[in-house]
């Protein structure tokens, strides 16, 4: 089975301009991403996938496998989608480029589910429990999933919503997926759906689609980088690693 890891990295961005390549303790975030992500043995190969010749030029001086994409990708899945074109695998692991402490057990995960499942989901997902604080915040995406732990919905507000005085178990998205070169095809034919747009998350394309979408509950360590005060989260959480 070969089993391909793509980092998807956009320089433009408008919470966070060049955030591929702002330093986290000295060193840029694309490659602190990807040296977590080639510590999971399960994968063939780790490309990143970029379409801006600052992170291009970045990863090749730094000997990281890099591949440019269309400037045309509106999504990091669609940069994988591109990659897939190229590379044939059985499975295409995506993990943000804004990750830079993934832990690579959680790409286990991802590639587990798939040896499980195989072709029953369109596409492979994590999920950590969140405390209030991270589920109020709109940059933390937060999900709902039914007893199957399949995809119901995700959202930047504040989901379920608390109209008891039950205790909520938030959760939140890990940004590590799965996807099978049909399920990437798929993806690409499509422009974005009506809640894909709205709240600017790309697995809500597959479920406008009415497609499913397996979730799964990790325990393994991620800080995602959306804002420059991000940085400041990761950095004190690997000086506590030390």
């Amino acid at each position: 089975m070969k089993l391909i890891g793509v980092i998807p990295a956009r320089y433009h961005s408008n919470r966070f301009q060049g955030k591929p390549l702002c330093l986290i303790s000295g060193i840029p975030m694309i490659k602190r991403t990807f040296m977590q992500v080639i510590q999971a043995s399960c994968l063939s190969d780790v490309y990143v996938a970029t379409d801006n010749e600052l992170i291009y030029n970045y990863c090749e001086n730094e000997s990281i496998p890099v591949m440019m994409t269309s400037a045309n990708c509106l999504t990091g899945t669609d940069r994988v989608a591109e990659i897939s074109q190229n590379i044939d695998a059985d499975l295409y692991v995506n993990i943000q480029g804004d990750e830079p402490v993934i832990d690579p057990l959680a790409i286990e995960e991802i590639v587990n589910e798939y040896k499980l499942y195989s072709n029953e989901y369109i596409a492979y997902n994590l999920y950590k429990m969140a405390n209030k604080e991270e589920a109020i915040s709109d940059t933390i995406i937060k999900v709902i999933t039914n007893n199957k732990d399949e995809l119901v919905y995700m959202s930047r507000s504040i989901i379920p919503y608390e109209k008891n005085d039950l205790q909520i178990q938030y959760k939140k998205q890990v940004c590590v997926y799965g996807f099978t070169k049909e399920s990437l095809e798929i993806f690409s034919k499509f422009k974005k759906t009506p809640n894909e747009k709205h709240e600017d998350i790309e697995l809500l394309r597959f479920i406008d689609l009415g497609y499913k979408v397996k979730m799964k509950e990790t325990k393994c360590a991620s800080i995602a980088v959306d804002v420059p005060s991000d940085v400041v989260k990761v950095e004190e959480y690997l000086q506590n690693a030390k």
